[in-house]
């Protein structure tokens, strides 16, 4: 029976092998929209033929009849009642919440692991879904082995209870991250981001009053970042390569470097990802695969002198994709061999030539960082002032040197008639 919008309560016999009387035990069975059904005995067992199903009751009038209809009616109330004191105290109400409720049984609290589980459960049928990335799935079951370890090494307890953490866990957990693990803070602090998101959802979803880390602040430091000078750019441009790997490794490299791409999102350039755009152009119109955000790009003609020259590439014909870039791994394993023969000093990765298209190409070149922020597919401006601030240190650097070689300073022979 339909009790209110979300909550059904239904009562129904089960047949026990056991039972030789040939009667059945009456048991109510909950449903909550959205839930797994629960269900329990009632405790009274009835002859089969005398129970109605449809209204819930048992037919006949007898004091045992009375009795047991008397007993489902208080049943179904007392059900609605459970149900209605959970909800008013804000909390997501499972069926199998009410009957604890009404049986007495003690709701054990929700702890963090069970957190993880429940938000990591979640996040995997995204991604079975193609809704969010594998490789940021990994991440987050990182996460959990960093959490149970720490709760196990450090708190000597395999799991804690939401109302039991507080501010000091956080402290704690970065100590023990950065000084017993040896992680770098920055990564440090992305597992405290995280954990404060964990908490965040534990919040949203009733499980906990408050998050006891709102106010713990994730500090980062900005990482010096490699960047190309035009020379090393050009140098690498104009180098040839007899070893078809590493002169395709190096292509692509430069396309990043003219575009502003990441990996990833170089990687799964198709032919359709170009197009002409509104002034007639050619532009790369894509989203961002780490953040979905827009990141529409010009082509320069370089980089569209690149594009060309694989264009029949059997791997980019097999696959249907613009450049033959390798995995990951095997990519920055090349550009370490390039860097090496082009005498480049520099750890040379997929994310440097992100930051050369940022600073080298575009910034310095008087691209507005507005424009830059667009190019490269920030959510905010202030993350792509990040390399303005480069470009300004790259600025104070080469003023350094012109102090050294500019001089206005007269010669000694006319210094002494400007003084007379």
């Amino acid at each position: 029976m339909k009790v209110s919008q979300d909550l059904s309560i239904l009562y129904y016999l089960r047949y026990d092998n056991n039972n030789t009387n040939g009667k059945a035990t009456i048991c109510v069975r909950i449903t909550v929209t959205g839930f797994p059904k629960d269900s329990f005995s009632i405790g009274y067992q009835v002859d089969p033929s005398r129970f109605d199903k449809r209204a819930g009751v048992v037919m006949g009038r007898s004091t045992e009849v009375i009795e047991i209809n008397n007993q489902l009616l208080h049943v179904k109330g007392e059900l609605l009642r459970h149900y209605n004191l959970l909800k008013k105290q804000g909390s997501t109400v499972t069926p199998t919440m009410i009957k604890n409720a009404y049986l007495g049984v003690h709701q054990e609290k929700q702890t963090l692991l069970q957190v993880v589980d429940f938000h990591n459960g979640k996040f995997k049928e995204k991604v079975d879904k193609g809704k969010r990335e594998n490789s940021t799935y990994k991440k987050w079951l990182t996460t959990k082995d960093k959490i149970t370890v720490f709760l196990s090494g450090v708190l000597k307890m395999k799991d804690i209870p939401l109302e039991r953490i507080e501010f000091s866990f956080a402290e704690d957990f970065f100590d023990y991250l950065t000084l017993t693990e040896g992680i770098q803070d920055n990564t440090a602090m992305k597992y405290l981001k995280n954990t404060k998101q964990l908490l965040k959802l534990a919040v949203q979803r009733k499980w906990l009053q408050c998050n006891p880390l709102q106010d713990y602040v994730c500090s980062y430091i900005n990482p010096e970042r490699d960047i190309l000078t035009v020379a090393e750019l050009s140098a690498l441009y104009h180098k040839e390569f007899s070893i078809p790997r590493l002169q395709e490794a190096k292509d692509a490299y430069v396309f990043m470097t003219l575009t502003g791409y990441a990996y990833k999102d170089a990687l799964l350039l198709t032919p359709d990802s170009i197009a002409k755009y509104f002034d007639g152009e050619d532009w790369i119109v894509k989203n961002r695969e780490k953040t979905w955000c827009r990141e529409n790009v010009p082509l320069l003609p370089l980089a569209k002198e690149i594009l060309r020259k694989y264009r029949e590439h059997p791997h980019c014909v097999a696959n249907n994709v613009l450049l033959p870039i390798k995995s990951n791994q095997r990519f920055n394993g090349y550009l370490k061999e390039i860097a090496d023969l082009c005498g480049i000093d520099k750890n040379l990765t997929t994310h440097t030539a992100r930051h050369t298209f940022a600073t080298t190409v575009t910034l310095a070149n008087g691209v507005p960082l507005e424009t830059v922020s667009a190019m490269l597919g920030h959510k905010s401006i202030r993350t792509t002032q990040i390399y303005a601030k480069i470009v300004a240190s790259k600025v104070s650097e080469d003023m350094q040197v012109l102090k050294q070689r500019f001089n206005l300073k007269l010669p000694e022979s006319m210094l002494s008639k400007a003084v007379a």
